[in-house]
């Protein structure tokens, strides 16, 4: 997720904000659909409006999500409203603020900072490179699985600017080698999407979907279960990517030259970074030994980290916060919309359009990718997660755990996701071969994902 900047408030904004506003307005009050009653009216005029704004960016998408949670603190929970919460109701649209799973992300965070502070991530991402050897096509090789390795632990943004620079003088220099500095620059996005599929702490939307069907249907899906899914399908579009790549993108023969620059000297932090990086990926794998919850375990690095000052008060300001808040505000609401029946209302209309669960699930899977292409992919699956999971001609744990993958492999434009646009600044490819080559990539990867179905369905 990249840094959300400034917003630039002006009229123009002020025009798209009152629009949006007035047609969420006009679509949650008088739209005459059976079910709708004053409440889920109300969450309907949020939801649009979140929609808006998070698909058009007219506020940051963070400041949008600050917007939701308020919405619902003010109108849907205070006492005498109209879902009758009683004194104290409101505090059902703050419990997700504190889901495990947001603590969970948060301490991936702490993690993947302190790595790149002390020269951890360029010392671990050399030496999983280096053994790959000097052939292009191995070289190629190398790059797509440590990017897709490091972004399972990693936000997938910094795993891209990080190998960016790594192979920085492959990309910008390199001969005549034209075709290989091509794969190379779509390589590594493509695989820093790829692998956030792997872990729940990969991409903010397979947190949504996890802690979406914790909070509101109580089905918990543990960090190694999600792997023993996730894997998988990482592991064979990492080699699905590279054989693209290479029919492609024919390298030249002969040696390639990986000046890898020099390392900082191991010391005490990394060391201690190392160490507690390892036991806490051990603690989360094996949650189902020891029966401590991973959002606990997020908290052991924190702490850790803290005491022996590996971290500072510096280093606590550059966490993520803004996709903290952008995950809370999409979980409180899908908790709107549930404890309104808005969810229910709009699952009666999809089933309007085809009763048979797996034409649903291929519609809803396609929405989301589709609609990821263009807006944040933490926004998408905010938006329709809930709905998913309210499909009830459909699995629910399924619908959701698909639609959290299908976001992902959103990756046909710059816009759609910020290793895109990274890769897109160096200038060494055309927003046309991205558009190509990543919707052909994602639409394998469809077949890949749906391929899994049938394990997914029985195994979760």
């Amino acid at each position: 997720m990249a840094e959300e900047g400034k917003p630039r408030f002006g009229c123009k904004n002020c025009a798209i904000i009152a629009v949006i506003v007035f047609i969420a307005l006009g679509i949650g009050l008088f739209l005459p659909l059976e079910g709708l009653n004053e409440s889920s009216r109300t969450s309907l005029v949020i939801f649009i409006i979140a929609a808006g704004f998070w698909i058009t960016e007219v506020v940051t998408p963070s400041a949008t999500a600050f917007l939701v949670i308020a919405l619902h603190v003010f109108i849907l929970g205070r006492a005498g409203g109209s879902l009758n919460l009683g004194k104290g109701g409101y505090k059902v649209f703050l419990n997700p603020i504190a889901h495990p799973v947001l603590v969970l992300f948060f301490g991936g965070f702490v993690l993947a900072g302190a790595a790149k502070k002390h020269g951890l991530d360029f010392r671990l991402a050399k030496t999983i490179i280096r053994p790959f050897g000097k052939k292009p096509r191995n070289i190629l090789l190398g790059i797509i699985v440590t990017t897709a390795v490091f972004s399972m632990f990693m936000s997938n943004t910094a795993t891209t600017a990080m190998m960016i620079a790594i192979f920085g003088p492959l990309i910008s220099g390199g001969g005549n080698r034209n075709h290989f500095r091509k794969a190379l620059v779509l390589a590594i996005p493509f695989a820093a999407n790829i692998g956030g599929m792997g872990t729940i702490i990969g991409t903010p939307p397979n947190a949504i979907a996890v802690s979406y069907l914790s909070e509101t249907l109580d089905i918990r899906i543990t960090f190694l279960k999600w792997m023993i899914l996730g894997v998988p399908i990482v592991v064979v579009l990492v080699f699905v990517l590279w054989g693209l790549l290479l029919s492609i993108f024919k390298p030249k023969p002969g040696d390639v030259d990986v000046h890898f620059g020099s390392l900082r000297r191991i010391n005490r932090d990394m060391v201690i970074v190392m160490v507690t990086f390892l036991i806490t990926i051990a603690l989360w794998i094996t949650e189902s030994l020891h029966k401590i919850n991973s959002g606990v375990v997020a908290l052991f690095p924190v702490v850790v980290f803290k005491l022996t000052g590996v971290i500072d008060r510096d280093d606590l300001k550059n966490v993520g916060w803004d996709v903290l808040v952008l995950m809370a505000g999409g979980l409180v609401l899908g908790t709107g919309m549930k404890i309104t029946g808005l969810s229910n209302v709009l699952v009666d209309q999809i089933s309007v359009v085809s009763s048979n669960p797996y034409h649903i699930l291929a519609i809803m899977i396609l929405f989301s990718f589709g609609i990821a292409n263009f807006m944040s992919h933490t926004s998408a699956a905010n938006l329709i997660v809930p709905i998913v999971a309210s499909l009830t001609m459909i699995d629910p744990k399924t619908g959701v755990v698909l639609v959290a993958l299908s976001t992902s492999l959103s990756q046909s434009l710059p816009i759609s996701t910020p290793p895109n646009a990274i890769a897109y600044s160096t200038r060494q490819i055309e927003t046309i071969e991205m558009a190509k080559y990543g919707t052909l990539l994602s639409v394998i990867g469809l077949g890949v994902m749906i391929g899994f179905y049938s394990f997914l369905h029985h195994y979760l």
